[in-house]
């Protein structure tokens, strides 16, 4: 079911996935390093909003909803209501910071944000819906609506000259039509009603520690462009953050397809089977994870070059083959920590052990960016990045064992590389040879891709080898 589902979700998000890389390609050729960088710390400011003020309430819907899917009203009108009020308090302050803020080029821009944070906080809100809904074409139509309306309308305002504005009202308007093309169905005759004292007891115990935890992942994640930007400058950010992107939009995409499919599999087993049932899934979740948050950081360190080459633009290419190794490493290990550690402090509902382990990390994190930005530059932020993520993941790991009985990391890990290796190997004998980066790129990437397919089914990753055997009896069978 595990790969079933993933690869719904893969179709679901492949289109959008390939989408933001479009724009990443678009707005690093349209945009100035600076604009970009203004671009890049909005972007950061909103998300941390989003994770502080919303998503905790993503977090209870997924949690919550699967125990009442026969009777769905009962959590999704509490949710619509906390999530109005919360919307309401960040436009108001919001607003009322654009309007006294000195830079009147920022006024716009905060402006721009308040509006984007609370679109994108409601559209999560209804992914996650979808997802746990098990509604993966559902959720395709919304994300891959806005990704399509964001690139079209940003590309065509960025070529208007409207700057950093331009892919900023792009997604906010390309959000707001894909929710109400494909999402406003699903909330027909469900009306705000305010939790019970109980109710909202249960939920601010389960999502407030989630909060923390994600504003303290967003310092460990985002940071380091603000710093960038303020130690350095605006360009410095545009060019770091043009690769932290593709890294998070390449390995982060296919995790959280994953994911996507993953969590809510694990949530039913622990609902209907126990806790036995639930750790079994999360061993067969995490081989798989682990397995492709290690291919993917192989495969981008192995071809940063080529990558660079054939993606960004002129400005941006020097910049980012620095960095993209090291911020590689960054994303597959917070990919591990986030969808596969944490999840025991969720299965467990003792989120409140998360903030310990993303509080080490932060401030790792904002202490290492302020001792390495001035003397290393993008290079030093990238290094306290991924040594930051490091920190997390390992707390998490000794932390989670004590919530809930979760498999071994080892022979997950010892798996995952050994897949990883063959990826790297591939790749790195592509670019050997002498070849233009695009061609580089794609050979490098087949056979990368190759290997690492043929060491996954060797070990069987996640019961890959016995899923396709089983079909193939099964088509062999009906003929």
């Amino acid at each position: 079911m595990l790969l079933r589902h993933s690869f719904y979700y893969l179709l679901a998000r492949g289109l959008p996935g390939v989408l933001s890389f479009a724009s990443l390609v678009l707005f690093t050729r349209m945009l100035t390093t600076e604009e970009f960088g203004r671009y890049a710390v909005v972007l950061a400011g909103a998300g941390l909003v989003h994770v502080m003020i919303f998503q905790w309430l993503q977090l209870v819907l997924g949690r919550f909803l699967p125990e009442r899917h026969d009777t769905p009203r009962v959590v999704l009108e509490p949710v619509l209501a906390l999530f109005l009020l919360l919307a309401g308090a960040v436009g108001g302050l919001g607003l009322l910071i654009a309007f006294v803020w000195p830079n009147p080029q920022w006024q716009a821009l905060i402006t721009i944000a308040v509006a984007l944070t609370v679109a994108q906080a409601w559209l999560q809100i209804d992914l996650t819906l979808a997802s746990t809904q098990l509604a993966p074409a559902r959720y395709g139509y919304l994300l891959g609506s806005r990704s399509l309306l964001a690139l079209l309308l940003g590309g065509g305002l960025a070529w208007l000259g409207l700057g950093a504005q331009a892919p900023l009202i792009g997604l906010l308007i390309g959000t707001v039509l894909a929710w109400l093309l494909f999402g406003l169905r699903a909330w027909r005759g469900i009306r705000p009603r305010w939790p019970s004292s109980e109710v909202l007891r249960d939920y601010s115990a389960y999502g407030l520690p989630l909060a923390i935890t994600f504003a303290l992942g967003w310092v460990i994640d985002s940071s380091d462009r603000i710093l960038l930007a303020w130690l350095m400058s605006e360009a410095a950010a545009g060019a770091y953050a043009a690769g932290y992107d593709l890294a998070q939009q390449s390995i982060g995409l296919v995790l959280v397809v994953i994911n996507t499919a993953a969590y809510p599999l694990v949530m039913r087993q622990l609902a209907e089977k126990g806790e036995k049932a639930a750790c079994a899934q999360l061993q067969h979740n995490g081989e798989l994870i682990i397995t492709l948050a290690l291919v993917g950081a192989a495969g981008l360190i192995a071809l940063a070059p080529a990558i660079a080459g054939s993606v960004f633009g002129q400005a941006f290419r020097d910049d980012v083959i620095i960095v993209l190794p090291w911020i590689a490493a960054a994303a597959a290990v917070a990919g591990i920590k986030a969808f596969h550690l944490d999840i025991a402090f969720q299965l467990a509902r003792q989120t409140r052990w998360q903030v310990y382990t993303s509080l080490v990390a932060a401030i790792a994190n904002i202490l290492l960016n302020v001792l390495l930005i001035p003397t290393h530059g993008i290079l030093g932020a990238a290094w306290a990045t991924l040594i930051a993520f490091a920190l997390a993941a390992v707390v998490s790991a000794l932390l989670g064992r004590r919530a809930f009985p979760v498999p071994a990391l080892l022979p997950l890990l010892r798996r995952g590389l050994s897949v990883a290796g063959l990826a790297y190997f591939g790749a790195w004998t592509v670019t050997q040879i002498e070849l233009a980066p695009p061609l580089a790129l794609l050979l490098g990437t087949a056979a990368g891709g190759m290997l690492a397919l043929s060491g996954a089914l060797l070990l069987d990753v996640a019961g890959i080898r016995r899923a396709i055997l089983a079909r193939a009896r099964a088509l062999f069978g009906a003929v």
